[in-house]
């Protein structure tokens, strides 16, 4: 195993040896993926005794046409005894640590998924599965993954389950090792790209490029995850370069508060902004509000989280007009009567004003970055950043989750956006 090892890329070798319980091995085509699993499934044959190993695949053609023939060819040039029942998806081994068995199974009937257990698990491009199924499939992969690992001087050791596959958009990889379990070591994120692997033809790399577009190949090439479903709209924001760790804490205790604030019931939005202490043009995203009932929750919110501070409150202009609560206040008014200041033109600003602020902020032409989200604090609105895009219209995809976006543009467009105002009187309503 060593001399597999030794010819392993430096992303294929972290996935082998990663004793994370959830090691993830996401990459573009031609990086290697399936090798790093037939790899790892080797390393648990020479390491576990009495191997139960278990590998799934989206289809039944996958394991008989790349999964069969690759783990054939390593056992023949290795010259390990084994059998292959292909009826059954079995192929029994025979190695130092003894008898040993490989469980092969495809995905696409995750109800079949019964009746075995196994020490390990890997599981090949599960994100080409809707998100809902491949959850089905994880859940029902981990049941049987609770074969106990007994080594030969009586230690015990953990099952894992091993992920190798090509991002396919914001699915369930993203999900479980982004979005949720960022934080937790036991969810390993491993990134490979395809330009990394020395073995592929040149000319393969340079196919790709003429055939993808460019946020394709951030996905097949570089093993990124990208909106897939269409243009994203915030293409300027990336979570690694726009990413701030600047929290409230780190601003003086009498900073001025910016609030950007959408009106929805049930579904009220609020995006908290700091300026630069430094007076330059820098402006973060350090906090975020969700799915509030409506407006006396958002001022109740507010006042808890930030009692005595000085606060500016951008809000939906339409907010003047509507009635939310008390049928004899608007929004605003009730903002105002909560001693916020306000700061609200008499109608909205286009929302391709609004988009094209927010993006100039994130990257502008020259390359400077003035925008920041601490993505930590903020993980809904980077999420809505990531997965907003635009329909064949040209017009922003919203499924009455994206609100904290216009809650953000409400606020970035008028503290820095391409409308800022030269003037206040006659075009703003300022005031407490």
């Amino acid at each position: 195993m060593s001399v597999i090892r030794a010819k392993a890329l430096h992303y294929q070798h972290k996935y082998i040896t990663s004793k994370s319980t959830f090691p993830a091995l996401v990459a573009g085509y031609g990086s290697g993926k399936t090798h790093a699993l037939t790899y790892r499934v080797m390393t648990m044959l020479f390491t576990v005794p009495n191997a139960q190993l278990g590998i799934y695949e989206p289809t039944h053609d996958l394991i008989r046409q790349i999964i069969i023939p690759r783990m054939e060819e390593i056992f023949q040039s290795l010259r390990i005894i084994y059998k292959l029942n292909k009826s059954e998806g079995v192929i029994d081994v025979w190695m130092p640590m003894g008898k040993c068995r490989i469980i092969m199974r495809s995905m696409d009937n995750p109800q079949r998924l019964i009746g075995y257990e196994h020490h390990h698990a890997f599981v090949d491009e599960i994100d080409v599965m809707a998100a809902d199924k491949a959850m089905d499939v994880w859940v029902r992969i981990l049941a049987r993954n609770r074969k106990r690992i007994k080594f030969q001087d009586g230690t015990y050791g953990k099952n894992t389950v091993g992920i190798t596959t090509t991002p396919e958009g914001f699915g369930f990889v993203y999900k479980m090792w982004v979005k949720d379990h960022a934080d937790n070591p036991e969810y390993e994120l491993i990134k490979g790209r395809t330009q990394d692997n020395f073995h592929l033809d040149p000319e393969y790399v340079n196919t790709l490029r003429r055939t993808y577009p460019p946020q394709l190949l951030e996905a097949y090439l570089n093993g990124e995850f990208v909106n897939l479903k269409g243009n994203t709209v915030y293409d300027g924001f990336d979570r690694f370069a726009s990413n701030t760790n600047l929290t409230m804490d780190d601003f003086f205790s009498d900073a001025t508060i910016h609030i950007g604030m959408d009106f929805n019931v049930h579904r009220m939005a609020l995006g908290v902004f700091m300026k630069s202490a430094d007076n330059d043009d820098r402006i973060y995203l350090v906090d975020e509000f969700h799915h509030l009932v409506d407006t006396p929750a958002a001022i109740e919110a507010i006042n808890a989280r930030y009692p005595n501070r000085t606060i500016v409150v951008y809000p939906d202009a339409s907010g003047g007009s509507r009635k939310s609560v008390d049928a004899s206040k608007s929004d605003i008014k009730l903002l105002r009567a909560a001693k916020f200041r306000i700061n609200a033109p008499r109608k909205n600003p286009p929302v391709r004003e609004r988009v094209v602020s927010m993006n100039t902020l994130f990257l502008n032409g020259e390359g400077e970055r003035t925008l920041f989200v601490n993505v930590s604090k903020c993980p809904h609105a980077t999420e809505q950043l990531e997965k907003q895009v635009y329909d064949d219209n040209g017009i922003p995809i919203k499924n009455n989750e994206e609100d904290i976006l216009d809650a953000m543009g409400y606020c970035v467009n008028r503290i820095r956006g391409l409308a800022k105002p030269t003037t206040v009187i006659g075009r703003m309503r300022v005031g407490v």
